[in-house]
Order: structure tokens, then sequence, then C-alpha cells
């Protein structure tokens, strides 16, 4: 075999896909409504405590209207998504550990005339009461799951519990209790699918998350975790239709950019190249494996130099990655 071609089956060995997951916006008046559909992420955070499975509450500003609720995931996430550009309050209730928050928020497009669906990162403060207990797990993405029963919530709560605990087994356990006992429990389904899709059980993974597609089929998240098993499968041609579907929901998502960029990269390269570099754009730290993909582009065009520049990138992002070795020789051999 010619040294290029090893250096093409080299590439194809490195292509691995990555493992699919925001400062407080201060603003005083709300913007007069836009067509587009907006997110706020938000990021709890407190010093001596866990920030996950904490109640959430996003209010309209304007008569104080109740939007939705959720409950955080264990690292403090929470996301609101299909907003119109308006001002908010995101409300974190008290806690047995935690106090309560209050934080307006306003979603406000740069280009009002031409406004484009934007994400607004919010991060959240949670002081802490004394004495200090052990916040109880809830429910992720309640705007949806709206009439849950008590027994599907255990369930889900005792899941989410595990979790944080790190036991994936016994996760999956309660996830699926809950789903059978409220088949259409998206919360619950959707962490079910995920957590089987990291423990490579992807036919079953999909099996759990394609009704997710009429259960909520508004959420980007839902359409992007499907999507990835779909990958996984090596059902490209659906996947990619998936996270197009995604992408119309959420622009703003690297990881939505990054899997439809492996999508395309073998038959159409052209049309993947510029979601790798949006997904870079985004969060460059949770995509840095798009930086090896633009690589074997690069070189599959002659372009050493840029390869190369590409694995340093990704070297320099993920120094201990499981296959950094490999792509630190990698890089060597483009150089000599």
């Amino acid at each position: 075999m010619s040294g290029r071609g090893r250096l093409v089956v080299i590439f194809v060995c490195l292509v691995a896909l990555a493992q699919a997951r925001p400062a407080e916006a201060q603003t005083t008046a709300a913007p007069p409504p836009s067509p587009a559909v907006h997110t706020i992420d938000v990021r709890l955070m407190s010093r001596g405590a866990s920030v996950g499975n904490i109640r959430v509450r996003l209010l309209r500003e304007a008569g104080l209207q109740p939007v939705t609720e959720t409950f955080s995931r264990p690292e403090g996430q929470v996301r609101f998504t299909n907003l119109t550009a308006d001002a908010y309050i995101i409300e974190t209730l008290e806690t047995d550990k935690l106090e309560a928050t209050s934080t307006n928020v306003v979603v406000a497009p740069l280009d009002r005339a031409r406004a484009r669906p934007m994400v607004v990162p919010v991060m959240i403060d949670i002081p802490l009461k004394p004495p200090p207990e052990k916040a109880a797990p809830g429910v992720v993405k309640a705007d949806v799951d709206t009439n849950v029963p008590k027994g599907a919530l255990k369930h889900y709560r005792a899941g989410m519990k595990a979790l944080l605990s790190e036991d994936s087994a016994g996760a999956i356990a309660e996830f699926k209790a809950a789903v059978e006992a409220h088949p259409e429990y998206y919360a619950a389904r959707l962490e079910l699918g995920r957590q089987l899709r990291l423990a490579k059980h992807f036919g079953e993974a999909e099996e759990v998350l394609r009704p997710l597609r009429q259960i909520a089929p508004r959420q980007a998240e839902a359409r992007i975790e499907y999507g990835i098993v779909l990958l996984e499968l090596q059902r490209r041609k659906e996947a990619a239709e998936e996270l197009d579907a995604a992408l119309r929901l959420e622009e703003a998502n690297w990881a939505t950019h990054l899997y439809l960029g492996w999508c395309l990269l073998e038959d159409q390269p052209d049309k993947a190249e510029p979601h790798f570099k949006r997904a870079l754009e985004i969060e460059e730290q949770k995509a840095a494996r798009a930086h090896i993909a633009l690589a074997r582009l690069a070189d599959a065009r002659g372009q050493r130099q840029q390869a190369i520049e590409h694995l340093q990138a990704y070297l320099a992002l993920a120094p201990a990655a499981s296959d950094a070795e490999a792509v630190r020789k990698l890089a060597e051999r483009l150089r000599q």
C-alpha cells in the first residue's frame, strides 16, 4: 500500500463519533415580538452543592405569566426552547440545601427586522442556605410531561438519582420502568435512549427514541439523540434527515452540526465541511473531533499543512483523548 493510501486508512480509522451535550443576560425592557423562535440555555452553579434536579420556572415578565417549568440535568443544565423575543424571568425554587433565585432575561435579536433563531446563555449562581441537606431529584422537560403519573415520576426520579451516583445500569432499569408506566413520558424516554446509546445498545435505543418524534415533534434534543443513534446504526440517510429537522428547530447547536457533518462526510464532503466548521464556531471544546474530519478533507485536497494544523488544534483541545497518540503519529507522518 502506498504512503498516501496508508494515510487515508489512518484517517478512516480516526473518524469517530463524538459523545453527544452556557453568563447571565442582563436587560431591562422587552423587545417587540419576533416571528423567530429562540432558546435560553441556563447553567446553574452553586459552591458546595449539587445543582442537578433543581426545579426551574420560566415566566414572561409582563404579568408574570407562566411559560413552562422543568428540572435541571445532573450538571445543572436547563434549556428552554421555542421562545419568542420577549422579557422573561427564570426562577429556581428553594430546596433543603439551596435558596430560591429570580433572574431577568431578555431575548432580543440584534437585527429585529430580520430576526434569526438565537441562543441566550444564562449562568445562575444559587446560594446555599443552612443547614445543608440533600435535594431531591425531579423531572426534566415538565413543559412536555404535563400529566405524568406518580408511579412513573417515582421511577424517573430514581433513575436521575442513579445517574448522579454514576450507576448507569440502575438508571436504565428505572427509566425503563418509568416508560412502561407512562409510554408518552418524554423525559424518561430521552434519558433512557441516551443511556442505552452510551452503553452501545443502539437497536434498543432506536426503539425507545423513535416515538419521541410524535410525542414531542418540536423538541430538537430528541431528534438529535435519535439522529445520533441512526448514524451509529449506519442508517446515514435517515440520520441526516433527523438532524436536518433538528437544525431547522435550533440552528445554534454544536452537536447537530457535528453529527450532520459525519452523516454527509462520505458522500457529500463539500456539504459536510461547513457543518464541521459551524460546530467548532459554536462550541470548539465539545466539537473538537470536527478538527479530525476537517484534517481528512484538507488532506484529500492535497492541503497537507492545513491538515496538520487541524490535527494540532485537536490535540490542543484534547491532549489526553483516547486517540490522541494516534493523532500525534499521523501529524508527524504528514510532516515527513
